[in-house]
């Protein structure tokens, strides 16, 4: 059996598990430097002292994750929020506000009102910016799905043909929802357990640098409670590229993050994903997965044909019909949602450098030529 021992990380001051023979992590400083499962414990403390809620602590762990994201270390922070100097912040971050010479604990009432404050304006900031993105009915149902496995802290399933809209929608999600609470990460192609827990690890910025797996699953278990929702985009690539025995950990160690931490999950990928799950031979043992789910949602291959409509208008277009309607519908189902929306904004680009107006037979041209560049053949001399 290995020997542990205890040391000092000396950015933290907190203590960190050391096994024989290995060095202590080396804590990467990105924003407020602390890895995001010591500042989870530090919240832990506080709230088992009685200084805040264990809803109150997930507000503290919201402007940490915000800190992250924008890289802002706490003399930053404390200047773009205008309540509290940078020492407050570090006390908070490290669970020592309150703690006072008498052995007695102090209310964080008024740091939490402040960080909910900070909070409101900034999540209305992030709607003003929120320009790019189309409404259509897969960017709809995505949400709905992932609000689902959010609220129920239960898995949920989102299955599509490539280029249909899933990434986009999942990634605005995600920027919707940050600070804490979402976080994404895409699948690679031929990806072992082992890559999979590190490239998991790093979604959590202030993560670890460790030799040893088990670092790295400490800090991913550490990060994560039931309020966060993981998104895991290509899945299926697991089932694809990976060997039976990696996707058989990779989906056990999906399955054990959940049982352990009890957040909401969502496995998004194309249909080989659903095949895989659901009818590959290793069907019984990915069920003890599958059937934690909540909701399974399985897109369309084409949109709908409102969600034309509704990309038509954003781009000031008529509503198509007729030969219009079926030539869109065609480049659709044979190339994807993302490359109609590639060619319509290339359309844009060069009808305005021509001064003339957008239309549907300048979008076909566009189109058109795209296609023919792709069909052309390499001519022997």
């Amino acid at each position: 059996m290995q020997e542990q021992t205890k040391t000092t990380d000396a950015t933290t001051s907190m203590p960190v598990e050391v096994r024989e023979g290995e060095r202590p992590s080396a804590v990467i400083t990105r924003g407020v430097a602390m890895p995001a499962h010591h500042v989870r414990a530090a919240i832990a403390q506080a709230v088992a002292r009685g200084q805040m809620s264990e809803e109150d602590g997930e507000e503290v762990f919201w402007l940490y994750s915000y800190s992250q994201e924008y890289n802002l270390r706490e003399a930053d922070l404390a200047a773009k929020m205008g309540t509290y100097d940078k020492n407050t912040l570090y006390q908070v971050f490290r669970g020592m506000y309150g703690v006072q010479k008498d052995g007695k604990y102090s209310s964080w009432a008024n740091v939490i009102k402040a960080i909910k404050s900070f909070k409101a304006v900034e999540l209305e900031e992030m709607k003003k910016k929120n320009i790019g993105i189309i409404e259509t009915e897969v960017k709809k149902t995505v949400f709905a799905a992932c609000d689902a496995a959010l609220a129920d802290g239960m898995p949920a399933y989102i299955y599509g043909a490539s280029q249909i809209g899933k990434t986009t929608a999942l990634l605005e999600y995600k920027r919707l929802h940050n600070h804490g609470r979402t976080v994404y990460l895409r699948m690679g192609s031929g990806w072992t357990r082992a890559r999979f827990v590190r490239e998991l690890a790093l979604m959590f910025n202030n993560g670890v640098k460790a030799t040893k797996c088990w670092a790295l699953e400490d800090a991913i278990f550490g990060a994560l409670s039931r309020y966060n929702l993981l998104i895991i985009d290509e899945f299926h690539l697991a089932l694809e590229t990976a060997t039976e025995a990696s996707a058989k950990a990779i989906l056990e160690f999906i399955r054990e993050i959940y049982d352990r931490k009890n957040c909401g999950i969502v496995l998004s990928g194309t249909k080989v994903g659903l095949e895989g799950l659901e009818g590959g031979k290793n069907k019984l043992l990915f069920d003890q997965l599958r059937r934690r789910g909540v909701v399974k949602v399985v897109l369309p291959d084409v949109p709908p044909v409102r969600d034309i409509n509704t990309i038509a208008r954003t781009f000031d277009l008529s509503l198509p019909t007729g030969e219009d309607l079926r030539y869109i519908k065609q480049l659709i189902q044979t190339r994807g949602l993302g490359v109609f929306i590639k060619y319509l904004q290339k359309a844009y680009a060069v009808t305005k450098k021509a001064k003339s107006p957008l239309t549907w037979d300048a979008f076909q041209r566009v189109a058109n030529g795209y296609l023919a560049l792709a069909h052309m053949k390499t001519e022997n001399y």
